[in-house]
């Protein structure tokens, strides 16, 4: 009789004690975006899945980057080793600065929205970090309040490669493309930021050739939201979103890993000049 009461009470003071740390998915959204805003300074190795066309590029990527004045750097480790990126806001007219490490063998000064840079990208360098996707799920929250947490659903025990995350899964059951008219000054750069949706699934849907290719007036397709599905891995002691996978109606559109990661490391401003010790410009 013992034995049964001290099993009972085992089981009861095991699920109460996974009920006090479980947390709601409204807590764990409020919480992601939270440390989203809260985020300063980072340092991580990126690995990049990214739907180009009808076939996957993969890349990985040293970075470092501050949110405020926004400042990155990084430095390819595939597929082209070497190439470096330097950006920051304010400073070289605006303008990249970046050492190819192929032909034509000089550093250039290149805008960060421009065709050249964007060639296969799915996104500017400016969109580095957390604030691209805070401000997505922000606007979604606000404008689709009841809609947004309706498509949500969350886990608290969930597993990526070996390691355990909160996990939130944001999927929209109606998700599909409606018209949009182009408006004066208006590019797929400028209306993706607008209407807080990604810009280059717009340039692919619609079968453009640049982000420029379009005119007043002109009827395009833009989705409904940013994506049918996605599925985003929190830290469990930072809450931030460390991997993050979105699916269009087509399947996975972009995967983004983030390793190695340190949270608001002390970076000194000489890390973010064209002449620090470790970088080949």
């Amino acid at each position: 009789m013992k034995i049964i009461k001290w099993i009972t009470v085992s089981v009861f003071l095991f699920f109460w004690q996974n009920n006090i740390y479980a947390q709601t998915t409204t807590e764990l959204v409020s919480k992601m975006i939270n440390a989203i805003n809260d985020f300063k300074t980072g340092k991580y190795v990126i690995d990049k899945i990214e739907r180009i066309g009808d076939h996957n590029n993969t890349s990985e990527m040293i970075v470092k980057v501050q949110a405020s004045p926004f400042k990155a750097y990084s430095y390819c480790v595939k597929p082209i080793p070497g190439i470096e990126i330097l950006y920051v806001s304010g400073w070289n007219n605006n303008n990249a600065y970046i050492k190819p490490n192929q032909f034509p063998y000089v550093n250039l000064s290149l805008n960060p929205f421009g065709s050249t840079l964007r060639k296969d990208e799915h996104h500017t360098i400016p969109d580095m970090g957390f604030s691209y996707l805070g401000n997505i799920l922000s606007d979604n929250i606000v404008k689709r309040t009841e809609e947004f947490y309706s498509s949500l659903s969350s886990d608290n025990e969930a597993e990526w490669k070996g390691k355990s995350y909160y996990k939130l899964t944001i999927d929209v059951a109606n998700f599909g493309y409606v018209n949009y008219k182009v408006l004066n000054g208006e590019n797929i750069y400028y209306i993706g930021k607008k209407l807080h949706l990604s810009d280059y699934m717009i340039l692919s849907y619609n079968h453009l050739s640049d982000f420029d290719d379009v005119s007043p007036g002109q009827v395009i397709k833009v989705p409904n939201s940013y994506a049918k599905k996605i599925e985003l891995y929190l830290d469990k002691d930072n809450y931030l979103p460390l991997v993050q996978i979105i699916y269009d109606e087509k399947g996975l559109f972009e995967q983004y890993e983030y390793n190695s990661f340190v949270l608001n490391p002390v970076i000194s401003p000489e890390e973010f000049t064209p002449t620090y010790k470790d970088y080949k410009f």
